[in-house]
């Protein structure tokens, strides 16, 4: 859990945490009585900005697969009320909300009340129809599949495919040595809403810090930089592009990539 309830999310949200972190938000002696100093130092709790990058882990001897929860509810609060009818959040809102959750190494829990017939507010209903519009207008059409796809090494054929059962991996685990790219070229410039990037968690979460670069008619630039992609990261261009280059930064072994998107741009869709 991320900690809050307003649809925030961390950074880099790592799913390899320590196991201590399993109980934290359990047991309420645990909890902190007094404002003391030796116990936030020592004390990990769901909120905390980082839980599981290499100075977090350093000194712990358990590790745990625990991925994070992003939740909020639809309306201001978490109950039906129906002076509230009106402040349903916008689509604008619940997208940004969406692509930092999901779009983030996270899941995504939307709170949606009921009201005193037992049944889903019809503006609720409204919105949540909406979002499901605009995500499945926005993640229809990947235009990988018209694309060409170059490595520094390795076979990158296999990001073309949404599974784990294949990956693309570069030959050697020396970031220093340039190898860990992918670049992704169309035969025309191509309107696209939106990258997707997935590693291949059954090889565990690797990547830590990677960069997005596009080529337009001025030339390449940087447009991106992101921490952890894990199940899956989402990058906003809503640009026309005729190529663009995904960098691993950093990693904590050889990045392991199962999967690109590049979706296609729906005209007229909320930004």
């Amino acid at each position: 859990w991320c900690g809050n309830e307003a649809g925030d999310t961390r950074e880099a949200e790592w799913s390899v945490v320590p196991l201590r972190m399993r109980d934290t938000e359990k047991i309420a002696a645990d909890s902190q009585q007094s404002d003391d100093e030796t116990f936030r130092q020592r004390k990990l709790r769901a909120q905390d900005a980082d839980l599981g990058s290499r100075e977090v882990l350093r000194e712990e001897t358990e590790l745990i697969w625990y991925p994070a929860e992003v939740n909020t509810s639809i309306r201001p609060g978490w109950f039906f009320h129906a002076h509230e009818n009106d402040k349903v959040k916008p689509l604008s809102e619940l997208i940004r909300i969406y692509e930092n959750s999901t779009g983030g190494n996270a899941t995504f829990l939307l709170n949606l009340p009921p009201d005193r017939r037992g049944r889903i507010h019809e503006n609720d209903e409204a919105r949540l129809k909406e979002l499901g519009d605009y995500l499945r207008a926005a993640f229809r059409k990947n235009l990988l599949d018209q694309a060409v796809l170059f490595a520094g090494s390795g076979d990158p054929s296999a990001l073309r495919t949404d599974d784990y059962e294949s990956f693309w991996m570069p030959e050697h685990i020396d970031m220093g040595e340039g190898d860990a790219f992918i670049e992704v070229r169309f035969a025309a410039s191509a309107d696209i809403g939106y990258l997707v990037l997935k590693e291949n968690l059954r090889m565990g979460q690797r990547v830590e810090r990677f960069a997005v670069d596009v080529l337009t008619e001025n030339g390449m630039s940087t447009v991106y930089e992101g921490t952890v992609i894990g199940y899956r990261r989402i990058v906003r261009l809503d640009r026309k592009i005729l190529a663009f280059r995904i960098r691993i930064l950093d990693s904590r072994t050889a990045p392991a990539l199962s999967f690109i998107g590049a979706y296609e741009r729906v005209p007229g869709q909320p930004q």
